[in-house]
């Protein structure tokens, strides 16, 4: 009876000693918000074309609505009641003409608009001779004239004419002589909405109340992560005679 009840309790012993594993339990993914949604949806964003529109939000939106250009994007954003209303591509200033930054109002505002400056130059034979001049520089040809550029939805934010219009965009691109370039229909919708007085803040890097700086930062850890990493040193050639 001895040996059994010590055999018993070398067995309660064991048992006590065992560790029970701890529960794994896997958070479930945050719900996301349809603009974090549309930035996650594609590898490339920022550089691509697409258009970002939240329909509810856009109702809500006036001219107290602020406007918000990110030059290292190359993106535009609508912000209404401190959230992204609409994101867009832009093209701004290229390296020889760059967008000046900082925090500027719209000061006029035409709805046909045509650049004094630049444009298309024809000589007296109505041949195109440039068609990017600068008339500030360039003089017109006798019998010749200038054509400005088309500039429609001019938003006008600097006293030296640097403004947002409808253009030719290129995601990613820095294109223009220094204004900023929009997309049609949203050059269309932000005339529209945008008064004289109306905020635009011109960044070269993302906003403070970026909402989706975590998503991206993210995306660039584990772009990093799965980066080809190096092979080692192997002998590719033999000694070897033969």
């Amino acid at each position: 009876m001895l040996l059994l009840g010590g055999a018993l309790v070398a067995v309660l012993a064991s048992c006590q000693q065992q560790v029970v594993p701890p529960v794994r339990v896997t958070p479930m993914p945050e719900a996301q918000t349809p603009y974090e949604r549309f930035v996650s949806s594609s590898k490339l964003y920022p550089t691509v074309m697409e258009i970002y529109l939240d329909d509810v939000l856009l109702k809500e939106a006036d001219s107290r609505s602020r406007i918000v250009i990110c030059l290292s994007q190359q993106r535009g954003r609508l912000y209404v009641n401190d959230k992204v209303a609409a994101d867009w591509p832009v093209s701004s200033g290229a390296d020889t003409h760059p967008t000046p930054t900082g925090q500027f109002r719209v000061r006029f505002k035409e709805k046909e608009h045509y650049s004094n400056r630049y444009g298309k130059m024809y000589d007296a034979e109505g041949k195109c001779i440039d068609n990017n001049a600068d008339v500030f520089t360039q003089p017109v040809p006798e019998g010749g004239r200038f054509d400005g550029s088309p500039m429609p939805n001019w938003m006008r934010l600097t006293y030296d004419g640097v403004g947002m219009h409808t253009g030719k965009v290129k995601a990613g691109r820095r294109l223009s002589h220094g204004c900023i370039r929009l997309p049609h229909v949203i050059s269309t919708m932000l005339f529209d909405i945008v008064k004289v007085g109306t905020r635009v803040v011109i960044n070269q890097e993302v906003e403070p109340e970026y909402p989706v700086n975590a998503i991206l930062a993210r995306r660039e850890l584990e772009e990093a992560d799965t980066a080809q990493k190096p092979e080692p040193e192997e002998l590719w050639y033999t000694t070897e005679e033969g």
